[in-house]
């Protein structure tokens, strides 16, 4: 495939890239209460029914339904303690079994009981009321999960009803890779003209909440052989590269280049057309997604989270999560280039949607933001008190 020199709309650049990854298919299994988080790698089907008996769902009494109909506080229905007569009840407690002859269940304080047994109901309940039957939550042979979601503390608790003890999730491995003669570890106090390594925290704190598994490569220095010997290393040893730096114009942009010598078919985009994130590398060796991102880290984190993570969690197998969405009210205006998507960051102070607005290179403006509110390719802008819709970290 032919390496695309323009600028890409966002959308077509993902299409274009998806098509020459292949998906991966190795899983490991997790112990259940490890598994939040994860992707999991099969369909599970219900092997027995939820509740396994009918059961009441309130502290109450079993009743013959018909019996109630009319009743009223005024006028209460009177159900005799008789083993022989059709409208006997039994006394139950919230999840006990209910026998056959009995329908519904009136809850405690609609009912009185007098002592020689009599039940005086005011209220009538009809068929099935405070009951669940048995498979009325989940039917045996019912798909309950489907492969390529990710797992939630709720689905945890709705395998555990299965007797799942342990889960086959993607074991999909991501390598991190900052390159540049000025990234110095964040353990080291940079000097004039250095910058802390702050990227490649983010992405794998990034990867490892979409779910990978995720190795710290360290940094490269901005040189062919040192990023083409790292590129090598880490493509044979994980299913997916990220980088960051080193993907703008410049004496040092060796990305593109070395990406195209490790492996076909290499770099199919370089460019997109969106703000910030524009030098954003995207490319495919033997099947497996690189990413290059740029070096400033609120483009960084934006790129990871609209371009890197959707295309590694195609990789993985994954079904693309819904976004979180919050409608909130614009407090200023906002004005974009048409053509471009831009991103912008976003603040929210109840119903208002503050833009925060900085250079590419500003980290705090990430740690203040709640989300991104997305400008559309075919928008100039949005101007102040408009209803826009924001979409949230998912970590919040």
């Amino acid at each position: 495939m032919s390496i695309l020199k323009a600028i890409w709309r966002i959308d077509e650049a993902l299409d274009v890239v998806r098509g020459s990854i292949v998906a991966l298919e190795r899983h490991m299994s997790v112990a259940l209460v490890e598994s939040v988080g994860k992707i999991v790698a099969e369909d599970f089907y219900a092997s027995c029914p939820v509740p396994h008996f009918r059961r009441s769902t309130m502290d109450g009494y079993a009743v013959v339904a018909r019996y109630t109909h009319g009743a009223s506080e005024t006028m209460p229905a009177m159900l005799s303690l008789c083993d022989l007569a059709p409208a006997s009840w039994a006394r139950v407690l919230t999840g006990d079994p209910i026998p056959s002859a009995y329908d519904a269940v009136v809850m405690l304080e609609y009912v009185e009981e007098l002592s020689d047994g009599t039940l005086l109901v005011s209220r009538p309940v009809a068929g099935g009321e405070n009951i669940m039957e048995e498979g009325e939550d989940i039917s045996a042979g019912s798909l309950i999960l489907r492969r390529g979601v990710y797992i939630s503390p709720r689905q945890v608790g709705l395998l555990a009803a299965q007797g799942v003890t342990a889960v086959k999730v993607r074991d999909f491995r991501v390598a991190i890779i900052s390159t540049g003669n000025e990234v110095v570890p964040a353990s080291t106090r940079p000097e004039v003209g250095q910058m802390r390594d702050i990227n490649s925290h983010l992405l794998t704190s990034l990867c490892r909440e979409a779910g990978f598994m995720v190795q710290n490569c360290g940094i490269v220095p901005d040189d062919p052989d040192a990023l083409t010997s790292a590129l090598q290393g880490a493509l044979k040893n994980y299913d997916a590269v990220v980088l960051s730096g080193g993907s703008s114009a410049g004496a040092a942009d060796y990305t593109e280049r070395v990406l195209n010598q490790v492996g076909s078919p290499g770099v199919l985009v370089h460019g997109l057309a969106v703000k910030p994130g524009k030098p954003t590398v995207l490319g495919v060796v033997e099947g497996k997604a690189v990413v290059g991102l740029p070096g400033h880290p609120l483009s960084c984190a934006i790129m990871a989270e609209m371009v890197a993570l959707p295309l590694l969690r195609h990789a993985a197998g994954a079904i693309l999560p819904q976004p979180r969405l919050q409608v909130a009210e614009l407090s200023r205006s906002l004005v974009s280039a048409p053509g471009r998507r831009d991103f912008v960051p976003i603040r929210l102070e109840g119903r208002q949607a503050i833009p925060l607005l900085a250079k590419s290179a500003a980290i705090q403006l990430l740690a203040q933001s709640d989300g991104l509110l997305v400008v559309p390719e075919d928008c100039e802008g949005y101007n102040a008190g408009r209803e826009v819709v924001v979409q949230m970290w998912r970590s919040m």
